[in-house]
């Protein structure tokens, strides 16, 4: 079995243990859109490292900053308390432009589009992993890109925007992902 297809199950999997509803199959419902973008955020985390004095400022704590609308409400709220790396993921909403370098990552959906420009400008070189889902998000200089393609989610990476910002995102992600450069 395929890495792309582990990490598949795993999202599936994550998901059940996240919300407690149980892993699609052919008689019940597929987790929505949001639920399976929000799983593949929370295994970004895993999968990435930040340096020394990224980790440090918030005691024990991964923070994701999320412009992102009502849909993804409750998809991003199953993953806020959950643990990885040792830390625990709290998600935050309605963060100012000035708090954001606070953040280890940033989640802008595609209904912030208008916003994606000035929010990678404020965290550009920081050590904050930077994740949308609006079209050419990581040829725009965002790190990673939640793609739709084959009627499945998939993603891209810019992983020189990630090493400018000091960060190492695993070789695994690296491995499933289409690289981009930056426009």
């Amino acid at each position: 079995m395929n890495f792309a297809r582990l990490l598949l199950i795993a999202c599936a999997v994550l998901w059940h243990v996240l919300t407690g509803s149980p892993v699609y199959g052919a008689d019940q419902a597929a987790p929505s859109e949001y639920a399976v973008k929000a799983a593949f955020i929370f295994n970004f985390a895993k999968f990435t490292e930040w340096p020394a004095a990224a980790s440090g400022a918030t005691h024990g704590q991964i923070v994701l900053c999320a412009f992102a609308g009502e849909p993804y409400g409750a998809a991003l709220a199953a993953i806020d308390g959950k643990a990885v790396q040792g830390r625990t993921i709290r998600v935050r909403r309605g963060v100012r432009p000035d708090e954001i370098k606070s953040c280890h990552m940033m989640f802008i959906a595609e209904s912030e589009e208008r916003r994606i420009p000035e929010l990678l400008r404020v965290v550009k070189g920081s050590p904050v992993l930077t994740i949308g889902d609006a079209n050419g998000f990581a040829e725009a200089g965002g790190m990673i890109g939640l793609i739709n393609a084959d009627n499945r989610v998939q993603f891209e990476i810019n992983n020189e925007a990630a090493q400018r910002a000091k960060l190492k995102i695993g070789s695994q992600l690296l491995r499933l992902a289409r690289l981009v450069k930056e426009r």
